[in-house]
This record gives structure tokens, C-alpha cells and sequence, in this order.
């Protein structure tokens, strides 16, 4: 299993508040990194321009249009190679990265498709005292994207990386192989784990107000497919709504259960 490979793909836009955190945390646990920007207008290209000066295993591209980052990763199907799908808004404990590492190695996932971790989903964070308050998966949805691609031939019709459920398996491989790490380990034990910042600001660009969830970019996409100026209007419109509400997806699935605190000191180490 020594031969594998870890591959970092991340598709980021505006996100310029967490963005470092969130690369420096997988630096050590990735063997390389593509970072796919679309089109930022903050400080993110230029934060992602720095790490990749000074990490060479960065591979910093701009791109127009999310799919894009997923023929980023086309070259690794079939490859040993894990795919590691990261957005600018989850910061991933690192030492548990360490041991999630060594377990990849050693082989104990290499019949499983996909990888599910742990995840507190942030309502509030408190950087000073390390403490962050949110919601857990379980029973949120997981959002940690792990790949396994060395079991599959090909990946189709996605719209951006990691999306999308067109796989074709090599013999004896299917898409049900998923392992629910976050349903077999408490959040304290997990060393595969990550706070997820969907309703916090996660641009300098972006203002506090009534919106508490940014649009994702198959929403963004699917406004712009409107034929008419007023159609894209009327579509936005709806999904703001929706935003504010709390009637959008975003809330639906992870603010689930219990509000929680957590010390989230891991997740900082030399803060």
C-alpha cells in the first residue's frame, strides 16, 4: 500500500478568512495539492499564490469554470492514488491527519470506495479560547470527501471535482463501498475529523447580515442557465430567500441535532 498517493483537490472562490488554515492543515497529509480558483475577487489567489511559493508540492491554477477542477483529477483514475477533496472553509485536525495517513498506507481502506469522517458544522467560532460551537455529523451530513480511485475506470459528467454519482468500477467494486468512520468513532476519538465553517464569513469581501450561507457553484451555475435577465433574477431571488429563512440545503442538512461546544485547539496549533 506504500506506493499510493495522496491528492489534494480543492475548488475555492472568495475565501480568504480561512483559506491558510485550511491548506496548512492537509500540507503534511497530502503528497500533492491542486488548488483550482475560480475566478476570487479577495485575497485568496494571492494567499494561494504565497503557500504555493512556498510548498512546491502546490499546484496553483485559475480556472473559469468549476469543471475544471474535476479534469484536474481525471489523469489519477485508476491510478494508487486517494483523492482529497478540501474547500476553503474546512480545517481538518492535523495530527489526526497524521494517523489517518499511516492508516491509508498500511492498506486498511483500500477495498472501501469512499471515506467519511467526523464533522462539527460551526455556528460560531472563538479563536482566542479555541472553543467553536456547532452542529455534528452525525447526524449532520459528512462533508469530508475522500476517494479512493485506484478501484475505478472513469468519472463522468461532473460538474465540478467530486461530484456527481456517473462512476465505472473496475470488477468487484461498487459504489455502496463507503465507510462511515464518523458513525463508528466519537468526535473526541476521530483522527480523521473537520470543522466545516458554513455559516460563518469566510471572505473579507463578504459582510455580516441576514445571509448566513454562501450559494455553491452548481447554484451559481444553475442561475446563470436561466435564458433571460429576469429569470436569473427571479431564481436568485428564490435562492436568497431561501438562504435567509433557513430553508435552504445548507441548513436542512447541517444543523441537525444538538448545538454543541468543542475545543477545537487541534485544529489550531500555533495560534
Amino acid at each position: 500500500m506504500s506506493d499510493y498517493q495522496i491528492v489534494g483537490i480543492m475548488l475555492v472562490r472568495n475565501e480568504d478568512v480561512f483559506i491558510e488554515r485550511a491548506i496548512r492543515n492537509i500540507v503534511d497529509f497530502c503528497d500533492h495539492i491542486i488548488i483550482t480558483d475560480h475566478q476570487s475577487t479577495d485575497r485568496t489567489f494571492e494567499v494561494c499564490k504565497r503557500l504555493a511559493d512556498e510548498f512546491p508540492k502546490i499546484d496553483l491554477r485559475r480556472i473559469h469554470a468549476p469543471r475544471e477542477s474535476a479534469a484536474a483529477i481525471e489523469p489519477y483514475f485508476g491510478t494508487r492514488t486517494w483523492i482529497f477533496g478540501v474547500d476553503g472553509d474546512e480545517i481538518y485536525d492535523p495530527q489526526g491527519l497524521k494517523i489517518m495517513r499511516t492508516r491509508l498506507f498500511e492498506g486498511a481502506f483500500s477495498n472501501d470506495w469512499c471515506v467519511f469522517g467526523n464533522v462539527l458544522n460551526v455556528e460560531s467560532l472563538d479563536r482566542e479560547n479555541r472553543l467553536a460551537k456547532g452542529y455534528l455529523a452525525p447526524p449532520c451530513r459528512p462533508i469530508t470527501k475522500l476517494y479512493n480511485f485506484s478501484i475505478i475506470e472513469n468519472w463522468t459528467n461532473c460538474t465540478e471535482r467530486l461530484h456527481g454519482e456517473e462512476v465505472r468500477f473496475k470488477e468487484g467494486f461498487h459504489i455502496g463501498l463507503r465507510r462511515l468512520l464518523h458513525t463508528e468513532i466519537s468526535w473526541e476519538e476521530s483522527y480523521f475529523r473537520c470543522l466545516h465553517m458554513p455559516f460563518l464569513v469566510r471572505s473579507s469581501q463578504q459582510r455580516e447580515g441576514l445571509l448566513r450561507t454562501r450559494l455553491n457553484p452548481d447554484e451559481l451555475l444553475r442561475i446563470e442557465g436561466e435564458g433571460t435577465k429576469v429569470g436569473k433574477a427571479l431564481k436568485a431571488s428564490r435562492l436568497r430567500l431561501s438562504q435567509i429563512f433557513g430553508f435552504d440545503w445548507k441548513h436542512r442538512k447541517y444543523r441537525r441535532g444538538l448545538l454543541v461546544e468543542k475545543d477545537v485547539s487541534a485544529f489550531f496549533p500555533d495560534a
